[in-house]
């Protein structure tokens, strides 16, 4: 039973190790700012935008056309950074060996029997 006991620490260890990460995932954000800092954008974790913050000179400075672009462009950038730092977040885990083998009722019924 010592080896099922084992098995099943190491999968509570890999479980909660995947909540970290998972939870380290879900809070990232980022944020990026035109180069005047006129215009700055925030996306969320699904890379969705969820701030924008447009200065007034903004639009005395750009055109429609322009901020539209400009803020197309910023999300972008944001969303690069993020999935950036997601890559970093995800490269920092240790890997996570499930080997499935160690789960079949041989395996189990074997322990038992030491």
């Amino acid at each position: 039973m010592q080896g099922y006991s084992a098995m099943v620490d190491e999968l509570d260890r890999q479980r909660a190790e995947l909540e970290r990460v998972r939870k380290a995932l879900s809070q990232l954000t980022s944020r990026a700012t035109s180069h005047d800092k006129l215009v700055a954008v925030t996306v969320d974790a699904r890379g969705l935008a969820v701030d924008i913050t447009i200065e007034p000179a903004a639009l005395r400075r750009y055109r429609a056309d322009q901020l539209s672009a400009l803020l197309t462009t910023l999300i972008a950038e944001a969303d690069t950074a993020l999935r950036t730092r997601s890559a970093e977040v995800l490269a920092g885990v240790p890997d996570l060996p499930i080997d499935y083998a160690d789960a079949r009722l041989e395996s189990v019924v074997a322990d038992g029997n030491s």
